[in-house]
């Protein structure tokens, strides 16, 4: 077992470079900007959302079975809605630290959602299209079907965020981990628009903390290109085609109510070039100075997000808070320190966009850390608002951040998330 010092040293030889924690001002320094959260479906509330889960749950557990002829039968005993009901209630994320969730796969549904359900019985459920479970499929659509949704439904991300960009941007960093195609969806959106010399680069299946290495890369693109050309990201996190509604279990509930569909596209600049820019009108945004990522030892079970037959497949172990909470603290000094930054000097000046993967995560690093709540309330409100968006949330978390007016300029912002492998990574940031 990794004991304090163990892990000083681990975190001080596993300082990576550029691409996974060079200090950034010896190159060329980097602004983040140009934030335009996408909305591409309804938010639904959070509580209409867990009694709608309480319907599908009673419904694939009480589907018929079969023998071994292939006939149908039920089993005498049906999983009772008010125990299901009990469950859902006792493992899923309240609307107390959620509020809203962006489920586009539901679309469908919206009606029976929000008029419906609240005067119907449990039996008489209504499934979203392509949702319906045919002989033999218990399971629902499988995961060809899901990745068709995407493929159908994400060019709508694109379009939204070029129609507030005009301009071509010299290199396109599209970031999911919940759909592919190839063809990618941001090939079709280049091409479409008849951007033939646009580079495309992939970044995928990285999870929550798929935003840290897509600035990476964007900010290495920049730094290789003789004409400081704009970098842009996108997400496309369709998280909802993804949900396990036929797995009755703690877990599983937890992660139902947690995750939501989230869309967003910002872009990287070089600075000079930035503040030349006559087209920008408010030159907002947050400059690059440090980055640190590291894969903790002794974890890669902890956490997983694997292909499934019918659907992407996670798995989330109890001892990932734990990881977290024992060795934020160093992880983040030693960000700190690339950029001659004390953490314990300089916390109680700074802002932290922590990534929410559920309320108890950021209780955990503002405890660690101990800074005060309204220096992450952003991770609370974001999480509050939109629920956990995978790769998308942090950018929403930074374009709060930028748009705050009470946040000043100057002000260092620490940035951080977790994903499978256990990867930690973050920035350090500064408000212009």
């Amino acid at each position: 077992m990794f004991n304090t010092i163990n892990w000083l040293i681990f975190f001080k030889n596993f300082s990576l470079n550029f691409t996974s924690g060079f200090n950034f001002k010896v190159m060329k320094n980097i602004i983040i900007s140009n934030f335009h959260p996408i909305l591409v479906g309804k938010l639904f509330d959070q509580t209409k959302l867990n009694q709608y889960t309480k319907f599908l749950y009673y419904h694939f557990q009480n589907l018929p079975k079969f023998d071994s002829t292939g006939s149908d039968f039920m089993d005498n005993e049906l999983v009772n809605f008010g125990y299901i009901s009990d469950q859902v209630d006792k493992y899923s994320v309240s609307s107390e630290n959620i509020n809203f969730r962006q489920c586009i796969i539901f679309e469908e549904v919206e009606d029976f959602i929000e008029n419906i359900m609240e005067i119907t019985s449990p039996s008489e459920y209504h499934f979203p299209i392509g949702f319906e479970v045919k002989r033999g499929h218990s399971f629902g659509p499988k995961i060809e079907v899901r990745m068709e949704w995407f493929k159908r439904k994400m060019g709508y991300v694109f379009d939204q965020f070029y129609s507030k960009t005009a301009t071509r941007p010299e290199n396109l960093v599209h970031v999911t981990c919940s759909g592919y195609s190839s063809p990618s969806v941001a090939q079709e959106a280049v091409i479409e628009r008849n951007w033939e010399t646009v580079q495309v680069t992939h970044s995928y299946h990285m999870g929550c903390y798929g935003a840290f290495p897509a600035i990476r890369t964007a900010s290495s693109l920049i730094c290789a290109s003789p004409n400081n050309g704009r970098s842009d990201v996108v997400h496309t996190e369709l998280l909802t085609a993804h949900l396990n509604l036929t797995e009755f279990s703690p877990g599983n509930t937890m992660i139902c109510s947690l995750f939501s569909d989230g869309f967003i596209g910002y872009s990287l600049y070089e600075e000079k070039s930035f503040m030349a820019d006559t087209s920008i009108k408010e030159k907002k945004g947050l400059r690059i100075i440090a980055s640190h990522e590291v894969i903790i030892p002794d974890s890669l079970e902890d956490m997983s997000w694997d292909l499934g037959e019918y659907n992407f497949l996670m798995t989330l172990s109890k001892r990932v808070p734990v990881f977290i909470r024992k060795n934020i603290k160093s992880f983040l000094s030693f960000l700190c320190d690339k950029a001659g930054l004390d953490l314990e000097e300089q916390k109680s000046k700074m802002h932290f966009a922590i990534h929410p993967g559920g309320p108890k995560i950021i209780d955990y690093v503002v405890s660690e850390l101990g800074v005060e709540k309204d220096q992450a309330r952003w991770s609370y409100e974001v999480l509050r608002l939109h629920g956990n968006m995978s790769s998308a949330t942090i950018p929403h978390v930074l374009d709060e951040i930028i748009n705050d007016s009470t946040i000043e300029s100057g002000t260092k912002v620490v940035a951080m998330a977790f994903g499978p492998g256990l990867t930690a990574t973050g920035l350090l940031l500064e408000k212009i």
